[in-house]
């Protein structure tokens, strides 16, 4: 069986992870497309279908991203979640996807 890419934008795996925050808990950012982003965590963000408020800085400025948790697995004692943005502000779009872009490897 072979799998299909569900993926709609390319994703880039970042060369050093972006720390945020969903609310009190700290998250890195591992990779990231213009739809979305993978991150680490080690307290549970809220459940899949759920959204949260992912906050990035950038030397830029700050990066507000409302996104829905799409799924979470839990890998080497840390939580993996991906997130699908639902909602940004044009300027957090912009540093987001010049953040990721910056960090092509």
């Amino acid at each position: 069986m072979m799998n299909a890419e569900r993926r709609r934008f390319p994703r880039v795996t970042l060369s050093t992870p972006v720390r945020g925050a969903v609310g009190d808990s700290s998250v890195y950012v591992l990779d990231a497309s213009a739809g979305g982003m993978r991150v680490a965590h080690k307290a549970a963000l809220p459940s899949p279908g759920d959204v949260c408020r992912v906050d990035l800085p950038s030397e830029i400025g700050p990066i507000r991203l409302d996104c829905e948790v799409v799924r979470t697995i839990v890998q080497n004692a840390l939580y993996q979640s991906g997130l699908q943005i639902v909602a940004a502000d044009r300027q957090s779009t912009e540093r987001f996807r010049s953040l990721f872009a910056s960090n092509d490897s």
